[in-house]
């Protein structure tokens, strides 16, 4: 079986890179609309047998509970990359061979984009970097311990280098909505840039108004 696996941050404590920006209550709608903007891309695709998202937030829990997928409730959020790998295990113990691990701050991925780590090698990794190359966004793992995650500064080369001391085979994708993910102020304009009309922008076009 194939489980996309979503690890969601307490949205509470989302986006600090953007503190100066934004108020803690903006930069919480800002990745509460994004986590909406992914599960919907995420649960209208197909090839997926199950999907989970993995989350110590009662009101995402919910969510994800109500839109039918697996709830893997965390007591404490240490990193992303213990989530994601405490979840991998989890979905492995459930039945799934493979696990694609994705991140909630993409605002522009696409439903076609998600369908399309599906065909990563099996067994093997693909890997997602994040727009500067040196990060990763997203993973597709078989088996889902092949290797763990480093997520971070660094870590595409981390997870390229750990793949291939297991012998592993290794493809990179770059879909154009995955490799983007939003952080900084320059990448706020780019998503508005890029998609006005889009959920998250739409949001950031009323926090400018609120503030007028």
């Amino acid at each position: 079986m194939t489980f996309a696996v979503l690890p969601v941050k307490d949205p509470r404590r989302a986006k600090r890179r953007l503190a100066g920006m934004f108020s803690p209550a903006e930069r919480e709608a800002l990745a509460r609309a994004m986590y909406e903007h992914v599960m919907d891309a995420l649960c209208a695709a197909r090839g997926f047998d199950r999907v989970a998202v993995a989350t110590s937030d009662e009101a995402t829990a919910a969510d994800a509970a109500r839109r039918g997928a697996l709830v893997f409730r965390e007591d404490e959020q240490v990193s992303h990359s213990r989530s994601a790998d405490a979840a991998a295990r989890r979905a492995a113990e459930l039945g799934a061979a493979t696990v694609v691990l994705l991140p909630i701050d993409a605002p522009l991925v696409t439903t076609a984009e998600i369908e399309s780590l599906l065909d990563a090698p099996r067994p093997g990794l693909l890997i997602v970097p994040s727009s500067d190359g040196t990060g990763t966004n997203a993973l597709a793992r078989t088996p889902p311990g092949l290797i763990e995650s480093r997520f971070g500064p660094g870590s595409f080369r981390a997870h390229l280098d750990q793949a291939r001391a297991a012998g592993a085979a290794v493809a990179v994708a770059r879909p154009a909505g995955l490799v983007f993910d939003l952080d900084t102020p320059d990448d706020l304009a780019e998503l508005l840039a890029r998609a006005p009309d889009s959920r998250c922008a739409l949001l950031l076009q009323d926090f400018a108004r609120c503030r007028k």
